[in-house]
């Protein structure tokens, strides 16, 4: 975000452009006047399937976030550290936005607004009290600048080598996460300029500052910091895939952002560092944000994800390197009444959802207090009386004059609807629950659920239809609910006021118009899972596929089978689900380490404990002597495919296995010219008798059906025989 002015961004949405009984926890309204939602039309049947034994994604310890900058005056308030606890907040990013390429933190100032209102150590004392963890983001953009100012002079880099060593080493702050620079390709590569970066000439799309130039300066970056502290991880500035500037290209920039610094940085990167606000302005893309629009945009999700970690397998590497999402809000400049009302309360939860099920590590909400803007959208068509908005979770008591009427925000630290849209998602997931799969047949009615470590199920309801409410019926696999009437959190109302009562039951459940409807079910009866198999043995090694074997799990209740996960950090991704004791997984980058573990299920869906992990490195490729065309037919929902498989080597193949990875959740249903099969998220098609001796410069041609939802992202690489294609 820009910043100290909070209220001018340039655009980020291609799609958009394109388009041209408890009291309630808190109940301040954001403005004069009282909202209330619509009188229901009607009450609309809806069923909800919940499988508690498909697994999505493991809820990391730093997934829900937020931002912290050092213009924010009430950031040191005595309130605050408590009530980011009790949002559940287990990262804050600092200092905050664009801020962050003006700022030189061994003075405490900006290059052009002064000394700030929050200092580092202020910052980290705020931390320790909240028991979050931290996220800085050092100062690329006038970092050479600041740095040729110190006695001795100093480069950026070692500016931001000095403030490792002053948080990790001198004072132990234990910030872990580090990136450098915040939205630098809005430095005028594309022509938008809003953040610093004195490495760039004036004029309109100069060419000495865009991505290689970044990358190039982040790896000095990279080798001072990490050389003060081995074990942080920094992250790199990319562009969220759908959003501007993703795709687009200049004379400093003849290749895609994304493309030039994974290339560039292959096997450097730490984490992989995107923002997301799905809508624009209407005074920057008529014609402005839509509640509707709003609450539909979490379904744009997975297909970011996938195309991102395809980019980053195809690139940088490695398709496992974490994502976190640093900046994240409803609208990405010049806030208006949407950003205090409830349907941003609404939008929150199904947000860090989005992402999270995906495996992202972390999503950081934009931000904790920002200040009152009156130019924003406050129409009519939007939900909620309010006539101006503010970014911030809490209000920061500002003032400002309107229409020649002077308006206020509630006193500091009052919480806006968003905040208690963060508290209702942090009563939902903690960190280590395990998210599973969830679904509803009404579109406008979304389901999620997590799966606790003590047996419980969690299952949250959100309505995002503004008239109708819901009966909704439950069904679950692989979880037998205890009988009882549940305790229910109900978000709603206004001000989005959570409050707690008996409703209900495992079963069935009403869900009110523009509300979300959180319940925890115990287990019917107690469970036993298997036994936790053996920890997995590696063998027969190739640059794009390994074996693994393990001890088997033994279970009283029936043995079904096993899902391999490949681990990376606190992200689990399932690879393999073989009945037996054993597995290949394919599809994996050419010298590449990957670390695998093994749970066994049983027929009712329960998962034994994580095996012990296995670590291997894959070969190095054997020179890419073969060639993928892939091209589809997507009708929505369903697709056909077309590979057209070369070799571009030397020598005959006798014999072929094509292997890939679709990073969405695609689903194979049918295939020709080759034996086809599908593992998690791993395709293997094999040659058949008459396609299967493939001459040098010879071509064959194979296809498949398969079905999908959400998004359908293309595979990042294919291998051959197990060696990846060039």
């Amino acid at each position: 975000m820009r910043a100290p002015s909070r209220t001018l961004r340039l655009p980020v949405s291609l799609a958009t452009l394109a388009l041209l009984a408890a009291a309630p926890l808190w109940s301040s309204a954001p403005s004069a006047g009282a909202t209330t939602v619509p009188t229901a039309a009607a009450t609309t049947s809806a069923t909800v399937s919940v499988n508690a034994a498909q697994s999505l994604a493991t809820v990391p310890v730093t997934g829900i976030g937020t931002n912290a900058s050092v213009y924010d005056s009430k950031l040191t308030d005595a309130a605050v550290p408590g009530l980011l606890k009790q949002a559940g907040v287990g990262l804050v990013r600092f200092p905050g936005g664009s801020s962050s390429d003006s700022y030189n933190w061994k003075t405490n100032s900006d290059l052009t607004n002064g000394t700030q209102a929050v200092d580092f150590d202020q910052y980290a004392t705020m931390l320790q009290q909240s028991g979050a963890q931290g996220m800085v983001t050092v100062n690329y953009g006038s970092g050479d600048t600041i740095g040729a100012s110190e006695t001795p002079a100093e480069s950026g880099a070692q500016l931001a080598a000095d403030w490792v060593r002053y948080a990790n080493i001198t004072h132990n702050y234990h910030i872990k996460y580090w990136e450098i620079g915040n939205e630098v390709y809005g430095n005028g590569t594309y022509g938008a300029d809003w953040e610093t970066d004195k490495h760039c000439a004036a004029g309109t799309n100069p060419s000495n500052c865009g991505p290689a130039v970044y990358a190039q300066n982040v790896k000095a970056y990279i080798a001072a910091m990490k050389a003060v502290d081995p074990t942080i991880q920094v992250g790199v500035v990319l562009t969220a895939p759908g959003n501007w500037p993703d795709g687009a290209t200049s004379a400093g920039s003849p290749q895609p952002w994304n493309q030039t610094v994974m290339t560039a940085l292959a096997g450097q990167i730490g984490f992989a560092d995107v923002h997301w606000y799905p809508q624009n302005p209407s005074s920057v893309t008529p014609p402005g944000p839509t509640d509707a629009g709003l609450l539909a945009d979490a379904a744009q999700i997975p297909t970011m994800v996938g195309t991102l970690h395809a980019q980053l397998g195809q690139y940088a590497g490695s398709s496992s390197v974490p994502i976190m999402v640093t900046e994240t809000n409803s609208v990405s400049s010049n806030p208006g009444k949407q950003t205090v009302g409830l349907v941003n309360a609404l939008f929150l939860p199904q947000d860090y959802l989005g992402w999270l099920a995906n495996g992202v590590s972390s999503v950081d909400w934009w931000q904790i207090h920002n200040g009152m803007v009156t130019t924003g959208d406050n129409g009519s068509s939007l939900y909620g009386s309010a006539n101006y908005g503010d970014y911030g979770m809490l209000a920061d008591g500002s003032c400002a004059t309107a229409a020649g009427a002077q308006l206020c925000e509630p006193s500091a630290d009052t919480p806006f609807p968003a905040y208690n849209g963060m508290t209702l998602l942090s009563r939902f997931v903690h960190p280590g629950d395990t998210l599973v799969s969830a679904g509803s047949s009404q579109s406008l009615l979304q389901a999620y659920s997590v799966k606790a470590g003590d047996g419980s199920l969690r299952v949250l309801l959100v309505n995002d239809d503004p008239a109708n409410s819901y009966q909704v019926n439950l069904s679950y696999a692989g979880f037998s609910p205890a009988s009882g009437t549940p305790t229910v959190t109900t978000m709603a109302g206004a001000t989005a006021a959570l409050t707690t009562a008996s409703a209900g039951t495992a079963g069935s459940q009403t869900v009110a118009p523009y509300s979300a409807a959180l319940f925890t079910l115990q287990p019917g009866s107690a469970v036993t899972p298997p036994t936790t198999p053996g920890t997995p043995t590696a063998s027969g090694l190739t640059s794009g596929s390994v074996n693994l074997s393990w001890s088997p799990s033994t279970s009283s209740t029936g043995l079904a089978g096993y899902d391999v996960v490949q681990v990376s950090g606190s992200t689990e991704t399932v690879v393999a689900s073989p009945t037996s004791a054993s597995a290949t997984v394919s599809g994996l980058q050419p010298n590449t380490a990957y670390t695998f573990a093994v749970y066994a299920k049983d027929t009712s869906g329960n998962r034994s404990a994580r095996s012990g992990t296995v670590t291997v490195t894959t070969a190095a490729a054997t020179g890419g002597s073969c060639k993928v065309g892939y091209s589809v037919n997507d009708w929505g929902g369903g697709f056909t495919a077309t590979l057209v498989l070369s070799n571009t080597g030397s020598t005959p193949v006798n014999g072929w296995t094509l292997s890939f990875n679709w990073p969405g959740n695609q689903q194979l249903t049918s295939g020709w010219n080759a034996n086809w099969s599908q593992s998690g998220s791993t395709v293997t098609a094999t040659s058949l008798s008459y396609n299967g001796a493939l001459a040098p410069g010879a071509s064959t041609t194979v296809g498949f059906n398969a079905s999908y939802s959400g998004g359908n992202p293309a595979p990042g690489s294919f291998a051959l025989n197990g060696a990846a294609c060039g």
